[in-house]
């Protein structure tokens, strides 16, 4: 659409897909024209009133038995739901030295098939120098020395072999110097975990056991300078944070809602693929609620405008990722402003950029609005349904970032038109869809063939199959593969399910043999 200003906009880096770590961007010019795109126009959902259930009836009289012979059928064996991990975690936290001293507990049964004569841990916080150390690890009550603690992997050799569905118990005492942010040139990934004047982010803070696969061992990948490379097991959190010597309103933003008493804060945050929280004294508080679900935005308070936005795009967006791709799987959902440039999710808690809100011109056509309502998306993309983010980071990011259209179609129709010019056609994205994290040769590359073309290839394919089909499709896709960690295989055989129309050409154009 025409602009009538040529007002500079700095736009920072975006998540994962704009201009390389931590650097800015400076667009002078928007783009004049854009070429329209069918798109379906979904209606606003709305959400019906609790139905009042009456009072419970009076039993009725059981009738007379009638003695009938039936013939005997063998007893059904009741499906027992694989054990999640789950992590305890108890940690004293001294916001003002940015340190911390945790023990973690950590209850894991065997759901693999297989024997296991060892565990790998993804240690992230190691990645950084002189940040994590271990002061004790046991399995049970006895200390495990025959292991290795190389960048972010943890490998340990345990005293006896853990057959299939039994469990096992590992106790690790460590120390947090948390980082700076942004973190040192000579560091590989940019920092999120870490502190600044204004807040700390405690993000993937902890030892976790990575996923086991059969035929292939445990998926654990190296950082990379752009996108994202863990995978993670649907696991229960359960945290206690006390507050050492706290200064005056300090605020933590939790990925679920704490019982504070005093300094002590208590979360329990069940099948989840992790925990975050930050802290600040400078956060202000905004608050909102959608159906059930608690939705919180902490802000810097000179952002506070951008803060009211960042809550009311995340609780339209929520409402409206409800009724495509299934219901939101927890209590709460926290919003967080970053001191960096980037915006980041993670499960029940995502971050913006501080220059999204800075830049905030009051429209929606701005990347608050924009990458708020991929990150809310990404508790489906990534959350509900995961991935594994270094091999095949297109199963999360293209969808969120095609759900920004749905979003911006259902609320704000008249800028479907500006959204493909500004988010993609602008970049004239080149590039194979499916490629690697590693594969890209840097992260504009990376950005143009997964968000971008990825989001091109969802579109496409929409039209292919007809808009009912492919929301039948998606929909299917996000509910039956709840809490597992799928493949583009995974993808393309739910939507074999729903559509027998041919795509090879599409399939030809997008994605790299």
């Amino acid at each position: 659409m025409p602009i009538t200003f040529l007002k500079a906009q700095i736009h920072l880096t975006i998540h994962r897909y704009l201009f390389g770590l931590g650097s800015f961007i400076i667009l002078s010019l928007f783009l004049t024209a854009c070429n329209p795109t069918l798109t379906l126009a979904l209606s606003t959902p709305t959400i019906p009133a609790p139905i009042a259930q009456s009072a419970t009836p009076p039993p009725t009289p059981a009738p007379t038995p009638t003695i009938i012979t039936i013939t005997p059928v063998p007893a059904v064996i009741p499906i027992v739901e694989p054990q999640k991990p789950l992590y305890t975690l108890r940690a004293q936290f001294n916001y003002s030295r940015h340190t911390l001293l945790v023990e973690e507990q950590i209850d894991y049964t065997n759901n693999t098939e297989s024997v296991l004569s060892d565990l790998v841990l993804a240690v992230e916080p190691n990645i950084h120098p002189g940040v994590f150390k271990l002061k004790d690890l046991k399995q049970a009550d006895s200390p495990i020395s025959n292991y290795t603690l190389e960048n972010n992997q943890l490998k340990l050799t345990l005293s006896s072999p853990l057959a299939a569905a039994h469990s096992i118990r590992l106790t690790i005492a460590y120390e947090l110097y948390l980082p700076i942010i942004p973190a040192p040139s000579n560091v590989v990934r940019a920092s999120i975990f870490g502190y600044s004047d204004r807040q700390s982010n405690l993000v993937d803070w902890y030892p976790t056991i990575v996923p086991y696969q059969i035929g292939k061992g445990w998926v654990i990948h190296n950082p990379w300078f752009y996108g994202e490379h863990q995978v993670y097991e649907k696991s229960d959190f359960k945290v206690d944070v006390t507050l050492v010597d706290p200064p005056a309103n300090l605020v933590l933003a939790g990925a679920s809602q704490a019982a504070i008493s005093g300094n002590h804060y208590t979360y329990t945050h069940l099948n989840a693929r992790n925990f975050t929280f930050s802290a600040s004294t400078m956060y202000q508080v905004f608050a909102t609620n959608v159906g059930s679900t608690s939705i919180t935005s902490y802000v810097f308070p000179f952002d506070a405008p951008g803060g009211r936005t960042a809550l009311n795009d995340a609780a339209q967006s929520l409402d409206l990722y409800n009724h495509l791709f299934g219901a939101y799987p927890h209590a709460s959902l926290s919003v967080v402003e970053a001191d960096f440039h980037d915006g980041m999710e993670f499960d029940g808690l995502y971050f913006l950029s501080k220059g999204f809100y800075g830049t905030y011109d009051g429209t929606p056509k701005s990347y608050l609005t924009m990458i708020g309502v991929h990150e809310t998306a990404h508790q489906w993309w990534y959350g509900r349904v995961a991935s594994d983010q270094a091999l095949e980071p297109w199963l999360d990011e293209a969808l969120a970032t095609y759900s920004e259209l749905l979003f911006y179609s259902n609320f704000h129709p008249d800028l479907i038109k500006w959204w493909w010019g500004y988010r993609v056609d602008y970049f004239q994205p080149a590039g194979w869809v499916n490629q690697r994290i590693y594969d890209y040769g840097g992260s504009n590359p990376y950005r143009d063939g997964v968000y971008l073309r990825g989001a091109r290839f969802l579109d496409q394919l929409r039209q292919r199959i007809g808009d009912v089909t492919f929301m039948d499709f998606i929909k299917d896709y996000a509910v039956s593969n709840a809490d597992k960690i799928v493949t583009a295989q995974t993808f393309f055989d739910t939507l074999k399910k729903h559509s027998s129309v041919d795509i090879s050409d599409l399939v030809k154009i997008y994605f790299k043999p």
